[in-house]
């Protein structure tokens, strides 16, 4: 048995855990953590639990080397002025060498031994011209990594139809598949520009109100069913999903708005 904590390395990154060892730690304390790859920086999100093994799909176990100190925080912040630094160098020697990519992101190992250079590309990209580049001028090894559209817009950031900050930049930890299906099922205008986000695929929203909106329509009569009321039968002319009601039209031609818990269908009558 062994205490795992979790970690987080960058916001909105997917929670990964740690073997805490003996230290005592809490949440939003600062890390140094022992990675397959070399120390990493983060911070405590989930307090330490007794667990008897690592879950299986934790394929790269980590460490918790100690909790951060006054000396590794002002690494780390001088690791985020580097990163810049690298960014910009990374996105100018692109432009010079005519590469058809996109630099979204750059990110130092915490002992500064390697340098993640992350763009997004349409198709396959020959980046070995802008990692010889990047290796003359950088002390360190250089890693290109290509990721998909919603990942780029993900590092890049930005505001959506809402209004509000991405929500895969801010708080989505990991990409749902998306289909037009969920946009059908909330009545929303089926186009391509209207249901598209800021990586031009399918908005991720789309799903967070997919389940509620299918159990309402599944209850929701049809336009033109005759169904039961509290004041008689009556045709069905529109139904309110947001509401959970119905408006009907009875044979004198009154129009009346009931709660779908008052409404009577035919195929509920018989059951």
């Amino acid at each position: 048995m062994k205490q795992v904590v979790g970690i987080r390395f960058r916001k909105a990154d997917p929670i990964r855990y740690a073997d805490a060892r003996d230290l005592e730690l809490q949440r939003n304390n600062y890390v140094v953590v022992e990675t397959d790859q070399g120390p990493e920086f983060g911070w405590v999100v989930r307090e330490p639990v007794d667990v008897v093994h690592i879950q299986p799909e934790d394929t790269s176990p980590l460490t918790v080397a100690r909790k951060a100190t006054a000396s590794d925080l002002g690494r780390w912040q001088q690791n985020q002025e580097l990163e810049e630094q690298a960014f910009a160098l990374a996105r100018g020697k692109a432009r010079e060498l005519a590469l058809n990519m996109k630099i979204v992101d750059a990110h130092y190992a915490f002992d500064r031994s390697r340098l993640v250079v992350t763009f997004g590309a349409e198709g396959r990209v020959d980046f070995r011209p802008l990692l010889h580049a990047l290796g003359e001028v950088l002390d360190c090894r250089v890693r290109l990594h290509q990721v998909g559209e919603r990942d780029v817009a993900k590092l890049t950031g930005g505001v959506g139809r809402c209004g509000r900050a991405l929500c895969c930049s801010t708080w989505l930890t990991k990409f749902d598949a998306i289909n037009v299906r969920m946009a059908k099922e909330q009545a929303l205008p089926i186009s391509a520009e209207g249901l598209a986000g800021a990586c031009g695929r399918l908005r991720c929203c789309l799903r967070f109100e997919y389940e509620q909106y299918r159990q309402v329509n599944r209850t929701l009569p049809r336009i033109n069913e005759e169904v039961g009321t509290p004041k008689g039968r009556a045709t069905v002319i529109v139904g309110h999903r947001l509401r959970e009601t119905v408006s009907v039209r009875y044979p004198d031609d009154r129009v009346l708005e009931w709660p779908l818990a008052q409404i009577q269908r035919a195929s509920t009558s018989k059951n």
